[in-house]
């Protein structure tokens, strides 16, 4: 879709030279309030123009359909603080379900050598464990998705019916201030939420580009889980919301 708007064309101009813009910088250039500068953003977003992150917005380079290695390659600093925070939440003896997913496999990383027992569909997760002989490691059955490098489909759905976990801890594709927590196909949502169903605690992994953004299905709302770990602090609007939810909220 073309952008006729002077005001968005000069924006999107800019995301294309620069590959990101400020919105405190776009409200002062521009004499707009900052207000107006998210408005605009959210408006290239919802055309398919640009993505929105924490402070501002980025040329949107689908980053979840690039394959696994190359998505497991972005942001890896922040994907290691993040898992390296939510490893306070891992105890020995615990029984934790990790899904599939480039957050979720740094954090299953920072496992290694515990003696804990690990549910996963993820193929990268389990290989990790191969020569660990504190874990106990189970591979729920499926189908498997090159993509994701991991299982899914109704055997693995079942197999997580079949148990309770300490932890469930899960990626996901999006955190929507309406829409709550967004992935991008049916099958992912599914397994996340029949995770949920079986958990003590449930824990979303998500680095701060992933706030704001529109993911294709609703999977859970914003208060259906317990906890929240992300790298940066929330924007006002996210922290109060999952501060109304009684969501705990740990910054990297």
């Amino acid at each position: 879709m073309s952008i006729t708007e002077p005001r968005l064309q000069l924006i999107l101009t800019e995301l294309q030279r620069d590959g990101r813009v400020s919105v405190n910088e776009l409200a002062s250039r521009l004499g707009i309030s900052t207000e107006t500068v998210r408005r605009d953003l959210r408006d290239l977003e919802m055309r398919g123009h640009a993505r929105r992150v924490y402070g501002g917005a980025v040329i949107d380079q689908k980053k979840d359909d690039q394959p696994f290695d190359e998505r497991a390659r972005v942001g890896m600093r922040e994907k290691a603080r993040i898992a390296t925070a939510a490893l306070a939440l891992v105890e020995d003896g615990m029984t934790v379900f990790i899904d599939t997913g480039t957050t979720t496999l740094a954090f299953a990383r920072q496992l290694v050598g515990r003696r804990i027992t690990i549910h996963t569909n993820s193929i990268g997760i389990a290989t990790l464990f191969a020569d660990d002989p504190q874990s106990q490691v189970t591979v729920l059955g499926g189908e498997m998705k090159p993509h994701y490098r991991g299982l899914f489909g109704h055997r693995t759905v079942a197999a997580v019916r079949e148990h309770v976990y300490d932890l469930a801890v899960m990626g996901i594709v999006t955190v929507h201030r309406e829409h709550g927590f967004m992935d991008l196909g049916q099958e992912e949502a599914v397994l996340r939420r029949a995770a949920v169903e079986q958990t003590r605690r449930s824990v979303i992994l998500a680095d701060s580009s992933k706030f704001g953004r529109l993911g294709t299905i609703r999977t859970l709302g914003l208060g259906d889980v317990d906890t929240l770990v992300t790298n940066a602090p929330l924007a006002g609007d996210f922290a109060d919301a999952f501060r109304h939810l009684n969501v705990d909220v740990l910054h990297a």
